[in-house]
């Protein structure tokens, strides 16, 4: 783990609960997995191979 993450883990530790829920929240939606374009996160999105695996199994 790098510096920076303990010096974050270490600042996190100090924050009030109602604080901890809103940074809570703010990472969720910094992480969330975009709606609008799967191609960001799915790498064989048009990969045929893949899509005959698929197919098989339903």
């Amino acid at each position: 783990m790098s510096v920076k993450i303990e010096q974050l883990i270490q600042e996190v530790q100090q924050l009030p609960h109602e604080e901890l829920i809103v940074l809570c929240k703010a990472l969720i939606i910094q992480l969330a997995t975009p709606l609008r374009d799967p191609q960001e996160m799915y790498d064989d999105w048009d990969d045929l191979e893949v899509d005959k695996a698929y197919a098989q199994l339903w």
